[in-house]
């Protein structure tokens, strides 16, 4: 098996993403820790990160091989370059920026630029997006906005984020996603603050939970 065909597998796999964006690279590779403790087994690490590349890059050593480690709000090429120069295994971008697409396809890493048009997401699709992020998910429609882009395009793999609730998440993959992107600042900032990496480890293993487990709601006919 080709190795993006792995690591497209595992996203779709695990189905649910955590987003790092905090404002120390300390805290952020304590709190990525703490998510991969708590069972995430898919952590995003945002450039707006200071020092976001050494984190990816010391994430990338230390992580269990299951785990994947991906950087956000990459927003043209010769950054993406960048972040597969020291280990990336997904890219995202916030915006439709295709051209993530090429240097990721070359390095067998997922591209995965943002549509939140169904013009949009179908012009980074045929571009060669392996994922499209539809972004700002909860603020344009949510899972409803979800289930009408899937009647025209049911075959596009969709990934949500902003403002998704992990109570949310089991509603938006019944509307047709395949991956949903958790902001991993919703765990207690207490928590973060004080660096308590074992409750933090606790509250994502809950937030994770409340995510796989949360009832299905927002039927076709809501």
């Amino acid at each position: 098996m080709l190795l993006i065909e792995r690591r497209l597998r595992a996203l779709f796999r695990e189905q649910v993403v955590a987003i790092i964006r905090v404002a120390e690279a300390e805290r952020a590779l304590g709190l990525a820790r703490a998510l991969i403790a708590g069972g995430f087994r898919c952590v995003e690490v945002t450039m707006t990160v200071p020092g976001a590349l050494d984190v990816i890059q010391t994430l990338c050593a230390d992580a269990p091989e299951d785990v994947l480690i991906g950087a956000g709000t990459v927003t043209s090429a010769a950054e993406a370059r960048r972040c597969i120069e020291v280990g990336a295994q997904f890219l995202v971008s916030p915006i439709c920026e295709t051209d993530i697409i090429r240097p990721s396809r070359e390095a067998g890493v997922v591209a995965i630029p943002a549509g939140m048009t169904p013009t949009e997401i179908m012009h980074a699709w045929r571009l060669g997006a392996h994922v499209v992020k539809v972004f700002p998910a909860g603020a344009i429609g949510g899972p409803a906005f979800i289930r009408a882009v899937r009647g025209p395009l049911p075959d596009i793999p969709l990934w949500v984020s902003g403002a998704v609730q992990p109570c949310e998440t089991q509603a938006y993959l019944a509307a047709g996603a395949q991956l949903v992107g958790l902001n991993a600042g919703a765990l207690p900032n207490s928590l973060i603050e004080s660096g308590d990496w074992a409750g933090l480890a606790a509250a994502a293993r809950a937030m994770l939970d409340e995510a796989r487990h949360a009832a299905k709601v927002m039927s076709p006919a809501s």
